[in-house]
């Protein structure tokens, strides 16, 4: 027989118990975890138990009140139905209802709630004493509302004459919207919009009084201020700082006010606390004027030091008062530089004068040298902030031009006496030609001529370009010259009556009409003028004032009348056949 399988091997190896070795948890450690959370516990029933125990007595009393019987709820209730009938009854008869109308409607709302209380049915949803609470609710919301329309009216019309009357009526409509919303609200007729805009009237009407000081008191200062009594100013400007101040923070939002009115009025203010500075320096200026207007120019000097130094004193101590202003200090301290440079800059324009005179005189090596030496002094003195010599100064201008144009002063001194003519009976001189391209642009450094030609007229220049031009040729001659007047045309031309001699006039009758001939190509009247009929019209001298010039002598395109050739025409005007000459004073 065969044996059968063999039991397996008992591979099982038993664990260990995991309870062994395990630490047990002592006491102490126990009680240190459940005693935190035990004594919270104590504490919540200690308190709800002393709750109960306080309000014992009163859910007693409570439980007893409301004990009613069914026969006197009942009671209850037809009571409240007879108090509203009795009111309903009255409010058909009567247009216009009374307190003790409307307080049996207050009744029977009381009974009725008296009445669901007793039938412990106080979370019901009752029908009757809903339409109660909005009838009495909505009559009252009513009254009020009425009595609020009537305050607001009367308010209205007295704020158009006195505002302060008018306020007690805004506060009783304010008052009686109020009411609405806090008391009636089943009314449905709380308004906060109505109730903003009362309160924004009355705030508004309140605010009135103080508006009104502030600027009564800022009135104040600046009178005190006018008077020289900047102390008493001062005070008052802090009056209506303040005044201003609990303005804003009382009133801001109902009625408008200057912007930034408090940083005016502080600068106001500082401006009065410096007054007595600014005096100061104002009698430093006062002495420095006077000592200037006795030639003392060492004293004004010291004065005009004493007025900038006050005034950087005051700049220190009050910057944003209104004295405060740099340009003043600029302009001080501009006099007490032209006082301590009086001695140099009167020297300068002394040798000016002489180098003016060399000019006239025709040397025109010795008047260049003596302008490259003056423009060297005048830049230094213009630098050093005297306030004369400046750069766009005409004297200075006159001197920076002759030492940069020592070439056109030469050439100009040696053949412009050529050019000249006599004017009769003035004492003057004049261009005998109309002023040549050539000579313009010497002097100027532009030609601004259509048809370039340097023995031509220069033309197409306006009024303003002409007296530059007579301006700087008046610097190279070391003399005054300008536009001829009308007067001085005419006797330059001799008796405008006369038809001129064709030959001497380059109109329309002896040119072509269109080509500007060459300046002085026709022969000289018997003064020695050339061309003052004809070929170019000429510019003659009007009023600074003035928009609109006088232009004489007509061109080539004009005939040859008996009648002298004259026309006004705008400054600004260029034209091909519109030139200038010069005379010399």
């Amino acid at each position: 027989m065969t044996p059968g399988p063999q039991n397996p091997k008992n591979d099982f190896v038993a664990a260990p118990d995991p309870r062994t070795g395990r630490s047990k948890v002592s006491r102490e450690e126990l009680w240190a975890k459940v005693r935190v959370p035990l004594l919270v516990v104590v504490l919540l029933a200690l308190g709800i138990a002393s709750l109960l125990l306080y309000t014992a007595d009163r859910r007693t009393t409570r439980q007893s009140e409301l004990i009613v019987s069914p026969e006197q709820a009942e009671a209850l209730r037809q009571r409240s139905l007879q108090l509203e009938a009795a009111f309903e009854k009255v409010r058909q008869e009567r247009f216009e209802l009374k307190d003790a109308d409307i307080a049996l409607l207050e009744e029977a709302l009381r009974l009725q709630e008296e009445y669901i209380t007793a039938r412990q049915s106080v979370g019901t949803d009752n029908q009757r004493q809903q339409s109660l609470r909005r009838r009495l609710h909505l009559i009252r919301g009513e009254q009020l509302r009425h009595d609020s329309d009537e305050a607001e009216a009367k308010a209205l019309v007295l704020a158009k004459t006195d505002e302060a009357a008018a306020v007690p009526f805004l506060r009783r409509a304010l008052a009686c919207e109020q009411e609405i919303e806090s008391k009636w609200e089943f009314s449905g007729l709380a308004d906060p919009g109505r109730r903003a805009r009362l309160d924004t009237r009355l705030r508004r009407l309140e605010s009135a009084p103080l508006w009104q000081k502030g600027r009564a008191l800022e009135a104040e200062a600046e009178a005190l201020f006018v008077a020289g009594k900047f102390a008493a100013a001062a005070a008052k400007f802090d009056e209506a700082i303040a005044a201003e101040t609990d303005f804003l923070a009382r009133y801001r939002d109902v009625r408008n006010t200057e912007f930034g009115r408090s940083d005016k009025l502080a600068d106001r203010r500082e401006t009065a606390l410096s007054g007595e500075a600014w005096k100061g320096v104002a009698a430093q200026r006062t002495q420095a004027e006077q000592l200037e207007a006795a030639g003392n120019w060492t004293g004004a000097a010291q004065a005009w030091q004493g007025a900038v130094d006050a005034f950087a004193k005051l700049l220190t101590d009050y910057p944003k008062s209104s004295f405060a202003d740099r340009t003043q200090e600029a302009k001080m301290a501009v006099r007490l530089n032209f006082c301590r440079f009086h001695g140099e800059i009167e020297a300068l324009r002394a040798r000016r004068d002489r180098l003016r005179a060399t000019l006239r005189e025709r040397q025109a090596d010795a008047a260049v040298r003596q302008a490259d030496d003056l423009v060297v002094e005048a830049r230094r003195l213009g630098a050093a902030n005297t306030g004369t010599f400046l750069e766009e100064d005409a004297e200075r201008k006159e001197l920076e031009f002759l030492a940069a144009n020592a070439a056109v002063v030469r050439a100009v001194l040696v053949g412009i006496d050529a050019n000249l003519r006599p004017v009769p009976s003035t004492g003057l001189r004049m261009y005998r030609t109309e002023i040549p391209q050539a000579l313009y642009a010497s002097v100027m450094a532009a030609n601004p001529s259509s048809v370039r030609r340097e023995a031509n007229p220069v033309e197409s220049v306006t009024y303003a370009e002409a007296e530059a031009f007579a301006v700087r040729l008046g610097w190279i001659l070391g003399a005054k010259v300008r536009l001829p007047t009308r007067a001085e045309y005419l006797a330059a031309a001799g008796d405008p009556a006369k038809l001129p001699d064709p030959a001497q006039a380059r109109t329309t009758e002896t040119s072509d009409g269109i080509n500007v001939g060459l300046a002085g190509s026709a022969p000289a009247n018997a003064a020695g003028f050339h061309d003052l009929f004809g070929n170019v019209e000429e510019w003659a001298q009007a009023s600074p004032a003035d928009t609109r010039a006088p232009v004489f002598g007509g061109s080539i395109a004009t005939p040859l009348t008996k009648v002298w050739a004259e026309r006004t025409v705008y400054k600004r005007e260029k034209s091909r056949t519109l030139g200038f000459r010069i005379v010399i004073e």
